[in-house]
């Protein structure tokens, strides 16, 4: 019984603080007014581009990788891509209408839908 009292003792100072406290989004910007922190020289104009809705850097970029067989870098652009078409993905709508037979689109699309169905 002692431990009982305990649990609900802090269930309801939890429930408390949360019902008396700001939420914690107040006063952040917005998904959209976010830009993404891209360190590397050869991302950063892709992920812009894509923000701008232009997937031409993007796919330059993973054409590059897939070429010089730099499979590191390539998957690391490759989630770095896919993490940004999460949120917002009408880049890589555009582009796979566009290419639709494109390796490096159909790449992005499929490790996209992956993810999307690991949350579900």
């Amino acid at each position: 019984m002692v431990c009982t009292m305990a649990f609900l003792r802090a269930l309801l100072s939890t429930a408390r603080m949360i019902r008396h406290s700001p939420p914690l989004s107040a006063g952040l910007p917005a998904d959209d007014a976010v830009l993404l922190d891209a360190p590397d020289e050869r991302l950063s104009p892709a992920l812009v581009a894509a923000a701008l809705g232009d997937y031409e850097p993007a796919a330059k970029l993973l054409a590059t990788t897939r070429d010089a067989a730099d499979w590191e870098n390539r998957d690391r652009y490759l989630g770095r891509l896919v993490a940004f078409a999460r949120s917002r993905d009408g880049w890589l709508v555009d582009w796979l209408a566009a290419a639709p037979r494109d390796p490096d689109a159909l790449l992005v699309k499929a490790e996209l839908s992956v993810r999307r169905a690991w949350e579900s």
